[in-house]
């Protein structure tokens, strides 16, 4: 019966599929306990955004939704999308055992609007018996993106070999390539006004710098999104790279050759979104689908969330199980000492689309890099006064 259904909307990031592996079989302990059956339906990103807004008009009949979490969350509150949410009455839900800046991403305004599902942050893997030999043994737990590229340089001056593979795909290039922006002093967006900074020299330096690494990369790399990039790494054709937190249980998984080899390190300058559930305005099966979110952002699913995807959202994950995981400490250090989030905006993807666009055409010798930037800043300008009218 309906009334005994919830219906979910996910984005189809591989850690998503955590939920629906029949070895962890959450979505049939969750009927077991409630006697509520789950829809459970991952979407390609490509298609994502535009499920989800028909799902927010009421024309697909969803009740929880992914969100990609401080990036979508201001916007959608502002348009009355999603539904206010109050902390879970369980005690054992124990929500203190959040991280506090997942916990803090979740909110607008002091008022919860999201469950946590898995964390996205910059982090680099190398391997130690390719990159120790030119460049010495690395003994701290972060670094910049200067020395990111001069390890590169390094590697490939030595051997003559790709050093790298970057996620440079035209849909991950933005997101790739701000590290680098924020290495040099800068922000895309002023954190206080919102308005664009791309015209400031600094975002130029780091997009020369951007360049100069891919003269590093492993052939193809403006193809390159998370499968190609995590390919690439397994099968040891580069001996490093930068990914995405919520991909290391994959990188990582029984395909990576030598994983004894890998070492992790996190960037100082590095971005984290957690992406995570919310609770669609329109759903008439509000309290059920609460209740499935107090399940799968409980401590015994997160458990399951870390050991697929490698980036679990709740302290006591990383804390049992960090023997199990050697990414563990250096992700915890990143979620909750090095990365930091862009400012909560309205219409932030359609602000971002022009940076997408223009760092893309300049990586692929479509554009130069100082009169694309200053496109750019133009373009974004343009919409952030319309968006003033």
């Amino acid at each position: 019966m309906m009334e005994n259904l919830v219906k979910v909307l996910a984005v189809a990031d591989p850690a998503v599929n955590v939920y629906v592996k029949s070895e962890y079989s959450i979505l049939n302990k969750f009927k077991a306990t409630h006697g509520i059956d789950v829809e459970f339906d991952i979407i390609p990103f490509e298609n994502y955004y535009e499920k989800l807004m028909k799902a927010f008009a009421g024309e697909l009949d969803y009740d929880i939704v992914m969100v990609a979490g401080h990036l979508w969350l201001k916007d959608f509150v502002a348009k009355d999308y999603l539904a206010q949410l109050t902390e879970p009455s369980d005690k054992a839900y124990d929500e203190m055992d959040i991280t506090e800046v997942v916990r803090d991403e979740m909110k607008i305004d002091g008022k919860k609007y999201l469950y946590p599902s898995f964390c996205d942050g910059h982090i680099m893997l190398y391997r130690k018996s390719m990159i120790e030999p030119v460049y010495g043994k690395i003994n701290k737990k972060s670094i910049t993106t200067d020395e990111y590229l001069d390890i590169a340089r390094k590697y490939y001056k030595e051997t003559s070999k790709p050093s790298v593979a970057m996620k440079a795909h035209e849909s991950e290039i933005f997101l790739d390539i701000l590290p680098f922006i924020r290495n040099e002093g800068i922000e895309p967006f002023d954190e206080n006004t919102h308005m664009p900074q791309l015209d400031d020299i600094g975002c130029l330096n780091a997009l020369n710098k951007y360049l100069e690494l891919k003269s590093y990369a492993v052939s193809g790399t403006e193809n390159f999104a998370n499968d190609e990039v995590r390919k690439a790494f397994q099968n040891k054709e580069v001996p490093m790279t930068i990914t995405w937190g919520g991909q290391l249980g994959m990188v990582m998984d029984e395909n990576c050759i030598d994983k004894e080899d890998v070492g992790f390190l996190a960037l100082n300058t590095s971005w984290n979104v957690t992406w995570s559930f919310g609770v669609s305005k329109a759903s008439s099966r509000k309290d059920k689908a609460i209740k499935l979110l107090e399940y799968l952002t409980s401590k015994e699913v997160d458990k399951y969330v870390g050991s697929y995807a490698g980036s679990p959202v709740r302290k006591s994950t990383y804390e049992a199980d960090k023997d199990n995981y050697p990414w563990y400490e250096i992700h915890y250090d990143l979620v909750t000492k090095y990365a930091k989030p862009l400012p909560k905006m309205l219409n932030a993807g359609k602000l971002m689309e022009p940076i997408y666009k223009g760092v893309y055409s300049v990586f692929t010798d479509k554009a130069l890099p100082a009169s694309a930037l200053k496109n750019m800043h133009n373009q974004v300008m343009k919409l952030k006064m319309e968006e003033s009218k």
